[in-house]
């Protein structure tokens, strides 16, 4: 600013402390601006990671999410399966009643026939006895018959001769 007032004139050389003086104001305004800069870059970094974070935090949160689904859809599985066993359990002791039934059914039914197929031989047996008696009783009838026919024939003979005995 000399050369405005006319000091120094002809003189326009900087001096070595001048320069000093200009490159730590620059040192210092490009200090400054670095450090805004840096600031800048430190702000936009944390909000990056503050992004991530935020990221993650949604993700774990879905992750939870779906975690809580999957054990819901295994605990309805497991109530389900429990359910089934529970059934076949509670059926089991109907179900073995139903078998012993049915094989009662079948023993009574297979005695019933042994009984009615015995009786059948029975009644054939009595009917053959009551004809073989019948047929014995026929016979002695008819010998019954024949001796007292030949009796009847043999008495008036006899008669007779017993009469002629005792005429003697």
């Amino acid at each position: 600013m000399s050369w405005l007032f006319g000091w120094r004139k002809g003189s326009d050389k900087i001096t070595s402390h001048q320069n000093v003086v200009v490159n730590e104001v620059l040192s210092l305004v490009s200090t400054g601006h670095a450090l805004d800069l840096a600031c800048m870059q430190e702000q936009t970094v944390q909000l990056e990671h503050q992004s991530k974070v935020k990221e993650y935090e949604a993700a774990l949160e879905q992750l939870k999410g779906e975690q809580i689904q999957l054990q819901g859809e295994e605990r309805r599985k497991t109530l389900a399966e429990e359910t089934r066993q529970n059934q076949a359990r509670a059926q089991y002791p109907d179900k073995l009643a139903r078998q012993r039934y049915n094989e009662q059914l079948r023993q009574r039914q297979f005695l019933n026939e042994e009984n009615l197929r015995k009786q059948e031989e029975s009644v054939l047996k009595q009917e053959a006895m009551r004809k073989a008696t019948i047929e014995h009783e026929m016979d002695l009838r008819h010998k019954n018959d024949l001796l007292r026919v030949e009796a009847e024939a043999k008495a008036p003979a006899e008669h007779r001769q017993t009469v002629l005995e005792s005429i003697k």
